[in-house]
Parts: C-alpha cells; sequence; structure tokens
C-alpha cells in the first residue's frame, strides 16, 4: 500500500501539534504508516520516525532484508541499528538539533522513560493521533477487511458440517482455526471463542474442553486476517431442538442487531448507534443482560476507533469499518451474540459479513 499520503497525514497533525517529530513504536501503526507487508510480528524490534523532511524505518539484523524489499519505491528509509535503537535514534535526533519529540501515549511506561531519559530535549505524549487517521479505510484496506470477511463466512459454513454433540469446544476451536489458516488466513484475527451451553453466558468466555450437548446453545466469535487487516464476526447456533426461551432471546437478539445496522450512517453518534439496539433488548426485558457496548472499529487491531457504547462521544465517518454485535447473556443459563461487520456508508451501511441470521438447528 502506498504510504506517502498517510505521511502526508500524519505530517499535517504533527504541524498542528507544532511538534518537528514523532516516533512511533506500536505495531499496528507502524504497519499503516509504511504500507510494509513481510515485515511485521508481534515481537518486531522495530520503530518509525516522522518528521517534515525524513521518513525512517528502525530494526535490527532480524528484520532489515524484508525492510529493505518493502521499503523499495517509497519514501522510507530503513536503518539497521546494532546497539540500543532508542538510543541511536535519540543521538541522531541530537545531531540534527530536534529539541522535541511526540510519542504514542499506548507507549508501555519502561519505555517512555527511557526515551525520555536519553532524548536532549522535550517528549510529549499523544493520544490516538494515528488511530484517528486510521479511522477511514482507504479502498484497498476495505479489500482486505472484505477478503477476510469472505474466509470467516466460508469458515461458518463449514465449522456447521463439524459440530456435533460430544465435540469440545476447544476441537471446535481449533477445527475453525485451521480452516481458516488452510484457506488463506494469516493465523487468526484474534484467539477464537467457542462457548457452550450456560458458558456462552460469559461474553467473552474462554475455550475449555466442555463437551458440547443437545440443547446446548454454541456461541462462536472469530475472524479471519488478511494482508494484517481482520474480520470478526459472532454467530449463535443450537445443537438439537432449542427450547421455547431460546428461541425468544434469540429473536430479541436478532431484532437489536437489525435495528443497530439500521443505525450505521456516515456522520451518527456511535452511542445512538448503541441506544438502537438497546433500546429493542430493554423493550423485551432483557436490558440489563447486554452488558457491553454494541460496537468497535476494526482493521489493523481488533478494535480500533470508533467506540461504540452508550458513553461514547465518536460520530461515525463514512469509510470507517464497524462492528454491530448486541448480545443477552443469562448467568449460567445460555447467551446469545449476533455480530456482523460493515462499512460505514453515507446513507447506511454494507454488511461485510454474510452468513445467515435465522436461528440454526444442528442435528
Amino acid at each position: 500500500m502506498r504510504a506517502e499520503h498517510r505521511l502526508a497525514a500524519i505530517r499535517r497533525a504533527l504541524a498542528d501539534e507544532g511538534v518537528p517529530a514523532m516516533l512511533v513504536t506500536a505495531v499496528s501503526n507502524m504497519r499503516y504508516l509504511t504500507g510494509f507487508d513481510g515485515v511485521f510480528d508481534d515481537g518486531i524490534n522495530a520503530a518509525c520516525l516522522v518528521t517534515s523532511e525524513h521518513a525512517r524505518f528502525y530494526t535490527d539484523a532480524r528484520y532489515s532484508e524484508a525492510a529493505q524489499a518493502a521499503a523499495g519505491g517509497t519514501p522510507w528509509t530503513v536503518r539497521q541499528t546494532s546497539g540500543s535503537m532508542y538510543i541511536d535514534i535519540c543521538r541522531e535526533l541530537q545531531a540534527e538539533g530536534v529539541t522535541e519529540i511526540a510519542i504514542e501515549s499506548s507507549v508501555p511506561y519502561g519505555r517512555f522513560k527511557f526515551i525520555s531519559e536519553q532524548f536532549v530535549g522535550s517528549v510529549r505524549v499523544t493520544d490516538g493521533l494515528i488511530e484517528k487517521i486510521r479511522q477511514v479505510k482507504e479502498a484497498a484496506e476495505i479489500e482486505r477487511i472484505q477478503e477476510a470477511a469472505r474466509l470467516t463466512d466460508a469458515a461458518f459454513e463449514h465449522v456447521l458440517g463439524f459440530i456435533r454433540p460430544g465435540l469440545t469446544e476447544l476441537e471446535v476451536a481449533l477445527e475453525l482455526e485451521i480452516w481458516m489458516r488452510a484457506n488463506g488466513s494469516e493465523g487468526v484475527a484474534f484467539a477464537p471463542i467457542v462457548a457452550s451451553g450456560p458458558n456462552s453466558s460469559r461474553p467473552h468466555a474462554t475455550v475449555t474442553g466442555r463437551t458440547i450437548e443437545r440443547g446446548d446453545f454454541v456461541k462462536m466469535d472469530f475472524g479471519a486476517c488478511v494482508g494484517g487487516y481482520r474480520a470478526d464476526m459472532t454467530r449463535t447456533v443450537v445443537v438439537g431442538v432449542p427450547s421455547e426461551r431460546q428461541r425468544e432471546v434469540y429473536a430479541a437478539v436478532l431484532e437489536a442487531n437489525e435495528a443497530g445496522l439500521a443505525a450505521v450512517r456516515g456522520g451518527a453518534a456511535a452511542r445512538d448507534v448503541d441506544a438502537a439496539a438497546r433500546n429493542v433488548l430493554a423493550a423485551r426485558g432483557l436490558g440489563d443482560a447486554f452488558t457491553h457496548g454494541v460496537g468497535h472499529g476494526v482493521g489493523l487491531d481488533i478494535h480500533e476507533l470508533p467506540t461504540l457504547n452508550a458513553q461514547s462521544r465518536d460520530v461515525l465517518r463514512t469509510g470507517s469499518v464497524v462492528t454491530v454485535e448486541p448480545g443477552v447473556y443469562l448467568e449460567g443459563t445460555f447467551g446469545v451474540r449476533i455480530e456482523d461487520l460493515v462499512v460505514v456508508e453515507e446513507a447506511g451501511c454494507r454488511v461485510l459479513t454474510r452468513s445467515p441470521k435465522e436461528l440454526i438447528q444442528l442435528d
């Protein structure tokens, strides 16, 4: 992906802040600014330095060859460090007469302290400066997210033929992960949630060795990853014949999901989308059982801006990719969540996750 316009955007933001340079170390922000593919992993030792004149990518010998290849034809200069990367960067800045830098508020305190001690000048913390730019996705970013959503849908279709009584949650989660990896996903977007029976009443249940039984809801929250970009979808199915209460709750959550989707559009207040879904559940006496926000942004990270909950001050921007995921959780009994991934458009939204949402009964 091209980096020039992303660098221009961050330089404009820095100029507005009155800061001559920014040191970026969050992996997703570095990947966004550089547009590099085939370089980043969760353990990378790297940093990006952006000034009005320079765009430098610092890393060690383990990543240098891949970074040099990725940087070809881009504005980025790759610097291989042999000692302490942050000491090298601070010395370069000092030699160039830079007396103030910005760093991300998300950096670990130990890193902030070390940089502050090494840099001869002022270190300013900025909150969400790059993340706010990342909210609006480019067409190429949406294409990758859409492909990740397509793989996610296909994985769901596959796993429907796999789930049966006697399997464990662990076996279902592993089948999802293996299938997605084998069919083009870069690992998984996040650790899948597979929660059955009473475990499904926990919104973010950990996968266990519990055996799936007839009559269980099985709640599955998972996503593929393509080119660094993630998908996120939840579907809840029932093994065997559902009870009347299960049908009632499922129908309420589905109606809330549709109400939330109908409220999504460019310029909408994020908390209004949350309210649209929440009001449906409250009207059915289930408001207290919906215990989290209705959604969040998705992209290089599985949770990005904007935040869609009752307290959010965010406004949805055309080109953002967000989830709509109402749920009902009846402690110790069962839970239902239905989650879609959508692109925010001027007059509504385009749904990327196409898996069926009617209550699926598995024999």
